[in-house]
């Protein structure tokens, strides 16, 4: 090889290595949230086409606590999230998590809102039917559960009652309107919400067993994801601690 091909290997090698660089330091600078939308107080879309929430809140402060730029992904449901999750295309998963058992088996999992949850509400349309006093009277009828949600995991437990799985969870809510299904089981702030919106939401709280209850919500990573579990465990830890995360849910009427 003579000198002016060297020369310009060299060249090559240097613009290379600089743009390997670059981008590296670039892509550390992100980092990329999951979330999906039509979850309302925790993620929703505005008028103006944006973004907002109380989730949406709580990854933008991360993102500036970490000294990161956020990058939102909207994978559309809770399966698309752990997949996305799974394979690498979000960092985290903020969606108003259930920090359950099950979960823990196969993500990580760090609390930012909540404390333990030993009942789920059960919504129903106008009144609770007089002989439901339990979820277990539901035998032989159709309750709206979000597909792989701590309440379906709970809900698969009971038999003779038939799911109908909804990912959005406003669809939960026109199905037992028009009296397409009896109840939806849902989370206990999206049960807060539509009471404060519908007040013919009637709630039947379904108690958990010890296995099933919830211990807050969680913003879930991959497992073996140490620098990023660490580096999201220590940003949290310090919103806690100066009160921006409880301001949110003031904000959010969240409780």
């Amino acid at each position: 090889m003579n000198k002016k091909n060297i020369l310009l290997m060299s060249i090559f090698i240097g613009l290379f290595t600089s743009f390997y660089l670059f981008k590296s330091k670039s892509q550390n600078n992100l980092i990329t949230i999951g979330t999906a939308a039509a979850y309302a107080p925790f993620v929703s879309i505005n008028e103006q086409g944006k973004y907002e929430g109380f989730d949406i809140d709580v990854a933008d402060a991360l993102a500036r606590q970490m000294g990161k730029k956020l990058v939102v992904q909207d994978m559309g449901s809770m399966t698309a999230l752990f997949m996305a999750l799974e394979q690498g295309k979000v960092d985290a998963v903020i969606w108003a998590l259930s920090i359950t058992e099950e979960r823990l088996d196969k993500v990580a999992m760090i609390n930012y809102q909540g404390e333990k949850t030993k009942t789920y509400p059960l919504l129903f349309w106008k009144k609770i039917p007089e002989n439901i006093k339990s979820i277990e009277d539901m035998q032989g009828m159709t309750i709206c559960v979000e597909p792989t949600s701590a309440q379906d995991t709970v809900a698969q437990k009971y038999t003779g009652i038939t799911l109908k799985p909804t990912e959005n969870v406003d669809d939960a809510l026109l199905n037992i309107q028009f009296g397409k299904v009896q109840a939806a089981f849902v989370e206990p702030a999206i049960a807060q919400k539509f009471k404060k919106k519908y007040p013919e939401i009637q709630v039947l709280d379904v108690e958990l067993a010890p296995e099933d209850q919830v211990q807050g919500m969680g913003i879930a990573i991959k497992k073996g994801n140490t620098e990023v579990i660490n580096q999201i465990q220590r940003a949290v830890d310090e919103l806690k601690s100066k009160g921006v995360i409880s301001t949110y849910e003031a904000k959010w009427g969240i409780s």
